[in-house]
């Protein structure tokens, strides 16, 4: 007959639980394959760095390309050099001095006939017999300006007396400047000088310019991040290399487990028999 469960332990037991879900958390996962790929081919791209012979490399020569006028632009340049330098060089003296002819010209058909009417107008004016006009009396009209008319012939007047008591003395004097549209003698020598530099340009010989050797330079990591990879490589080194003969071996206990419902209405069954 099996042994009897104390009341208050079935209580406990048959009681209902709230229990909560808890989710089960890995610490220190193992490194994957691709991981360890990726490690290894870290590590290799590191070595062939560290241990890359610089002598392998070729020697390259830099070409300087110089980009030249075509033949319009020169062209160009040639003109424009040749009219500064006419302008520049040109001397009055050369110049011929002219006389001023004036030429008559004989009046035509239509200024004649109009030549003869004013003639015959001006003897008519001469000719002309007063007693012929008929005796009238005038009548003289004389309308008062307004008040308009009279402001404007005030301020006539006003800007008559002030022109004519203006006093010269509180006039500026003023220098008149002259211009001169040609070039100066700067001018012509700055364009000279820039001339000058575009043909050192143009004519330049290629055979004057120095070689040049071009140096690459590989600058090698710093100290930490040495150390760091170092750290790295054995880390992945002790993962691949572990032997697991040395883990010890371990057995599992089995805890008695607390009876279920079935279990504690059988025992009441058997007891009450």
């Amino acid at each position: 007959m099996a042994a009897k469960v104390a009341p208050e332990l079935l209580k406990d037991v048959c009681g209902e639980h709230n229990l909560t879900h808890v989710k089960t958390e890995e610490k220190n996962p193992l490194p994957s394959a691709e991981d360890l790929h990726q490690e290894k081919s870290h590590l290799e791209l590191l070595q062939n760095l560290e241990m890359f012979n610089a002598q392998q490399l070729q020697h390259i020569r830099t070409k300087e390309r110089v980009m030249l006028p075509d033949s319009s632009m020169l062209l160009e340049e040639k003109n424009r050099e040749r009219h500064l330098n006419n302008i520049s060089e040109f001397l009055r003296s050369e110049l011929r001095p002219t006389e001023p002819m004036e030429k008559l010209v004989l009046p035509d058909v239509v200024t004649i006939a109009q030549e003869k009417t004013e003639e015959e107008l001006k003897s008519g004016i001469e000719q002309f017999n007063k007693d012929q006009l008929r005796h009238q009396k005038t009548e003289e009209k004389n309308p008062l300006p307004d008040k308009n008319a009279i402001q404007q012939e005030k301020r006539e007047v006003n800007i008559r007396k002030s022109l004519t008591e203006f006093e010269k003395g509180n006039l500026k004097h003023v220098q008149t400047e002259e211009k001169n549209p040609l070039p100066d003698a700067t001018v012509i020598g700055q364009e000279k000088k820039a001339n000058e530099f575009r043909l050192s340009i143009t004519e330049f010989d290629k055979a004057l310019l120095a070689p040049t050797e071009t140096q690459e330079k590989n600058p090698l990591p710093a100290l930490e991040a040495i150390e760091m990879e170092k750290k790295l490589e054995e880390h992945i080194k002790g993962i691949e290399g572990f032997k697991k003969d040395e883990l010890k071996h371990a057995e599992t206990q089995v805890r008695e487990r607390l009876p279920s419902k079935e279990d504690i209405a059988l025992e009441k069954a058997s007891g009450d028999k």
